[in-house]
């Protein structure tokens, strides 16, 4: 009924370690998982934000914060712990751990031979890969595109989206995408169909330029099966 407003509790996602919500330099990030109440805190904007980019792929099954302890014996013998910024689970059935940190955080790389040496010794009782997020490997064009896909996911029309999608692949070379909605007659649900699609991995933003953040003027082409 109209004039009702709605609430609902959002409790913590399971997580192995407690992060105090505020520390003498920042304040912690708290977001839900999208389409649950469950919600993770995060201990910096840019550990969020990978977050987001987990979210908005089709084959993510699951992302929990702050995954741990993983024990790792340094060159002297010395016991340390290791906790993962990200554990994310795939579709099928790979565990990936991620530490993430700007490079300008890890100049002596402490992190990677923390990493390297879990990988080495210790990965097998965790999960199947375990990496390092920078800025380099996810950069604000993919941050950008995740957010469109997960605010356009809330709002997805199936029929409108096949019927983009056939338009498309009627086209013999890449199409403008502010072009494309205008043919499609609306823009607002145009670019909705647009990006559902895009994170369903049915059409492609063609740049030579990964870094590129996608825009209007931005190329697209129904994504070729092999």
């Amino acid at each position: 009924m109209l004039g009702i407003t709605l609430y609902y509790d959002v409790v913590p996602a399971p997580a192995a370690r407690k992060v105090a919500l505020k520390s003498n330099a920042s304040c912690r990030i708290l977001m839900c998982a999208p389409g649950t109440n469950q919600y993770l805190v995060f201990e910096s904007l840019f550990e969020r934000d990978c977050a987001v980019v987990f979210w908005a792929m089709k084959n993510v099954r699951s992302v929990e914060a702050q995954y741990g302890p993983i024990e790792w014996t340094d060159a002297d013998g010395v016991v340390h712990e290791h906790w993962a910024d990200l554990r994310v689970v795939y579709d099928n059935g790979e565990v990936v751990l991620y530490s993430v940190r700007p490079t300008d955080r890890d100049k002596r790389g402490r992190l990677k031979a923390a990493v390297k040496s879990i990988r080495n010794h210790a990965l097998k009782y965790h999960a199947h890969r375990i990496e390092i997020l920078t800025e380099k490997v996810v950069s604000k064009a993919d941050i950008y595109q995740a957010r469109e896909i997960l605010s356009a996911r809330r709002l997805k029309n199936s029929p409108d989206c096949a019927r983009l999608l056939d338009l498309l692949t009627t086209k013999t070379t890449p199409v403008r995408a502010f072009e494309l909605v205008d043919e499609f007659g609306c823009e607002g649900s145009g670019m909705i169909a647009l990006w559902n699609l895009m994170g369903d991995g049915l059409v492609e933003h063609v740049t030579h330029d990964k870094s590129l953040t996608f825009e209007p003027v931005s190329f697209v082409r129904a994504r070729r099966m092999n």
